[in-house]
């Protein structure tokens, strides 16, 4: 069988026939018109909040020590894996 027969067969003429190239007119199409897509986001004065609580929550000194615990490879053991994995499981972020 022969997967691409049938593309194959609408771009090549029968055997009988010659391909003829019709006038760009023919050819050409109307453009497509296409909806405007809009979209928008609120945020809520809690979102605010929580936003402003977060960063407030995460310090540079922690943000170091923990860059440096990835880099050293103090998360790539197969306990810590284990437990991630559990907790995307449990939370249904899958």
């Amino acid at each position: 069988m022969k997967i691409n027969s049938y593309i194959d067969s609408l771009r090549t003429p029968p055997a009988n026939q010659t391909a003829t190239p019709r006038p760009a007119q023919e050819v050409a199409q109307a453009p497509a018109t296409r909806p405007v897509k809009s979209d928008s986001v609120q945020i809520s004065d809690a979102g605010r909040r929580m936003n402003a609580e977060q960063r407030d929550a995460l310090d540079p000194d922690r943000v170091a020590e923990l860059r440096q615990k990835v880099l050293s490879g103090a998360y790539n053991t197969l306990d810590v894996v284990d437990q991630v994995a559990r907790r995307i499981l449990t939370r249904g972020d899958l």
